[in-house]
């Protein structure tokens, strides 16, 4: 990772955001207001005249406002790092711009729509050697950072079952008109698990790793009239077989965030935000072989338990990290190179889907790219399922 130069030392990072939507508002707003230390606001890119204005009534005089990348990258002496925060399909191309000129780069996830855009943008930060982070959030959750260290300590012996419930995300039909690129091939490049879904798969592949293959059953437009995912079932096998099941949807009205590892040697159980550690006092495969009894009457378990509370400041921490990283060498929550490891997830997850059949990783790229333009396709078509 490479830090500013020597004579940029005790500076401030000066930031551009490009794209001032609502994410891009909220970020400009905290970055604007001094609460991040060592980043200032210099910049923003915004195509809407509405946002443009927003920007010259609620940013300091100071923050240049472009109406177009090519404008702002004129100007790009006033800045050293870019925070992309654009439709999905515009990442890729964005980020690879900003590090080839010699920018650090946060983008908000997912690092484009493929493995493909993955890839080029990781090339392009292994070519530029300057920092680039994604906007993975909720890794600075604690219940999250907590499970995490339970895994590296083996709390729970080796991992044999993980199950996931997520019905958090309810999203109403406003919401999927709310901009014209939503909820489409087209536009978003799929739905929930490009979207909503992609801060679990992202979490998903931070504590357990990718799986070996990937079975999808997704029952398209189940909630809506659009051609892309608004639930999703999938099932991950794993070296060692262990297995996964992860099940979301954004069209229940109930909210479940269930997250259960179980282990030879305990279990966490995440509801909500009560994190339950269980652990046995022996291997329960040792006790399977030797014990003299036709159950659990003599496996003994301690049980603790954890309360957090709603997580507070995640983008102030993650905005704060991207300046560390840059100013003082400190590690990237959310390494931004990890995101073609959630795509893989993602993009496993469609293919499995469209072809009913289990999917192995890496996916074919190529082969990926070309379901996905038939899709894209059919839904210009005016094909909704």
């Amino acid at each position: 990772m490479m830090k500013l130069n020597i004579e940029e030392k005790g500076k401030p990072v000066r930031c551009a955001i490009i794209g001032i939507g609502s994410m891009g508002k909220k970020y400009a707003s905290k970055i604007g207001s001094g609460k991040i230390d060592g980043l200032t606001l210099t910049a923003v890119c915004c195509r809407s005249a509405e946002n443009a204005e927003w920007a010259a009534a609620n940013l300091e005089p100071s923050v240049g406002i472009y109406r177009s990348e090519d404008m702002l990258y004129e100007a790009s002496q006033s800045f050293d790092a870019v925070l992309i925060v654009t439709p999905h399909k515009q990442h890729p191309a964005m980020a690879v711009r900003a590090l080839q000129v010699g920018k650090h780069v946060m983008c908000d996830k997912p690092a484009g729509i493929t493995t493909a855009d993955a890839h080029m943008i990781n090339e392009a930060a292994g070519c530029s050697e300057k920092v680039y982070a994604m906007m993975c959030h909720q890794r600075t959750y604690a219940q999250y950072r907590k499970i995490k260290e339970l895994l590296e300590e083996q709390a729970i012996g080796q991992l044999t079952r993980v199950s996931l419930e997520n019905s958090n995300y309810f999203r109403t039909q406003y919401y999927h008109h709310s901009a014209g690129w939503r909820s489409s091939w087209n536009g978003e490049g799929g739905g929930l698990l490009i979207n909503q879904g992609y801060h679990l798969l992202d979490m998903w592949q931070y504590l357990f790793g990718l799986p070996q293959s990937v079975y999808a059953d997704i029952p398209f437009g189940k909630y809506n009239d659009f051609a892309v995912d608004d639930e999703a079932t999938l099932i991950m096998d794993y070296p060692g077989k262990m297995t996964g099941l992860f099940v979301v949807s954004t069209g229940e009205g109930s909210r479940t965030e269930r997250l259960e590892i179980t282990g030879t040697a305990g279990r966490i159980l995440l509801d909500g935000q009560k994190l339950q550690l269980t652990r046995f006092d022996c291997d329960v495969r040792e006790y399977g072989k030797k014990a003299q009894v036709t159950s659990r009457q003599e496996l003994h378990e301690t049980v603790e338990e954890y309360q957090f509370g709603t997580p507070e400041q995640a983008y102030e921490t993650m905005l704060q990290n991207f300046a560390d990283a840059i100013l003082k060498g400190e590690d990237l929550i959310a390494p931004g190179v990890e995101g073609a490891d959630t795509l893989e997830l993602v993009n496993a997850a469609y293919l499995s889907a469209w072809q009913g059949k289990k999917i192995f990783l890496p996916v074919d790229r190529e082969q990926y790219i070309s379901a996905l333009h038939e899709k894209e396709e059919n839904e210009r078509n005016g094909e909704s399922k």
